[in-house]
């Protein structure tokens, strides 16, 4: 069994949520410490559990020698930094990842099930030197619909991460599992694949159903990500969709 324990995550809600199963499961026996990104605010997870909230570099080698002399597994939960071969080679890592592994491999796994018309879930798998694609734990599909936004389908995708490790930790902690190895490479989607699809061309053709789909793939609450240039004025003018389904009586 893992005694101390590191989750290093850049989503508030997540990492509170697990701490809330740790003591659901009254997981006593073990040493749990929150650790966050620089690109992350310690104020932002300050309640997330009791101790205090550190912020690690992964980029930087002593961090990385301060984790393995004093953890035995760490949790990757949403966090936005890629985890060097010296620190995986040594610690066992576990990745949290909004995205039905292998088919959702990278970043912002929603965005890329709507727009590429792909099934989505979550996984929790082991981290080796690809982005995410280690020995898998366990996954799930979520489902999605037609009226679904990047923001909607992301809060399934969550829900369904947050039942999986109430499910499936007390199996990693006690290191009581078989990972099985992605069926194929699958698709890997990067932060710059995302940038690219922002600028709306306004002289783009394309059918109905597709720009739909682009613009709710592209919607997430008040991010402003879609957008094209006013013509008039060279301004960037954001773009985002409201769809709801007919109500019933």
């Amino acid at each position: 069994m893992f005694k101390n324990i590191l989750i290093i995550s850049d989503n508030p809600y997540l990492s509170k949520k697990f701490f809330e199963i740790i003591g659901k499961k009254k997981l006593t026996d073990c040493n749990f410490s929150l650790s966050i990104s620089p690109f992350s605010n310690q104020n932002d997870f300050e309640t997330s559990c009791a101790s205090a909230v550190q912020t690690f570099d992964l980029r930087d080698q002593p961090t990385i020698d301060f984790i393995k002399q004093h953890y035995d597994l760490v949790f990757s939960i949403h966090c936005k930094q890629i985890f060097p071969v010296d620190l995986i080679s040594h610690v066992k890592c576990i990745n949290i990842h909004p995205g039905f592994n292998p088919i959702n491999r990278g970043w912002y796994p929603q965005v890329f099930s709507i727009l590429n018309k792909l099934p989505v879930g979550a996984t929790i798998h082991e981290i080796d030197e690809k982005l995410d694609n280690g020995g898998i734990i366990a996954r799930a599909y979520v489902t999605k619909n037609s009226y679904d936004t990047s923001e909607s389908l992301y809060n399934k995708i969550v829900a369904k991460e947050i039942e999986l490790l109430e499910q499936y930790i007390e199996q990693i902690i006690s290191c009581d599992y078989v990972p099985t190895k992605p069926e194929e490479e699958g698709n890997l989607y990067l932060k710059k694949d995302f940038n690219n699809l922002l600028e709306l061309d306004l002289n783009e053709q394309i059918t109905v159903g597709d720009m739909i789909d682009r613009l709710r793939a592209l919607t997430h609450g008040k991010f402003n990500n879609a957008f094209f240039i006013d013509p008039s004025t060279g301004e960037k003018i954001f773009v985002g969709i409201s769809l709801r389904p007919e109500q019933h009586d």
